[in-house]
């Protein structure tokens, strides 16, 4: 345990790959769970299709036609968005990885590794968007509850503001090392 209290200390340079790992185990989490696939809300669209079309003497054949299609159209999308999500956070975690595994050296390089370093860190901020993006797009597709996915934004909102910290951070590794050479008062040289 540290004696300097949580509100005054630094973070940790690690911050940013932790933060990653618990945003992973609450998507796989999510995951787990068919993406918190709604069974009562996806009973009650049944019952909204049977009532439109009460009036057709088989309604009963056409509601369990349309059942069987939703329901094989449901577990494809979602073992579908299974597989996008897995990769968007393995693209995510190798993009960061890659970049961080790149250290300017001082060498004539220095200027082409940051630039290297610099764009893997953007392609992991670029997937974290599109990890949103995929998001929203199984919101707006399956009978979901909103108020479970809430904290998903918040969570990918904090990593890529961590990304974009190391991003800043990493500015330093362009800076000359040591003082700058400058005239002294008085002296031309």
């Amino acid at each position: 345990m540290s004696n300097v209290p949580l509100s005054r200390r630094k973070e940790s340079r690690f911050e940013a790959q932790h933060h990653f790992y618990k945003l992973r185990d609450s998507v796989t989490e999510l995951m787990f769970y068919n993406f918190g696939f709604s069974e009562e809300k996806y009973a009650k669209k049944i019952e909204r299709y049977r009532s439109m079309h009460a009036a057709n003497d088989n309604v009963d054949e056409l509601t369990e036609r349309w059942e069987q299609k939703s329901r094989a159209m449901t577990r494809w999308f979602i073992d579908k968005e299974k597989d996008a999500v897995l990769a968007i956070l393995r693209n995510i975690e190798s993009e960061f990885t890659f970049g961080n595994s790149i250290y300017p050296s001082e060498t004539p390089a220095k200027e082409d590794e940051f630039r290297e370093r610099r764009k893997h860190i953007d392609a992991a901020i670029a997937q974290c968007y599109v990890l949103k993006q995929e998001i929203h797009y199984i919101i707006r597709t399956l009978p979901v509850d909103l108020n479970r996915y809430a904290r998903f934004a918040d969570m990918i909102d904090a990593q890529v503001a961590l990304y974009k910290g190391v991003r800043t951070a990493d500015n330093r590794l362009l800076k000359p090392k040591g003082r700058k050479n400058t005239q002294k008062n008085g002296e031309n040289g």
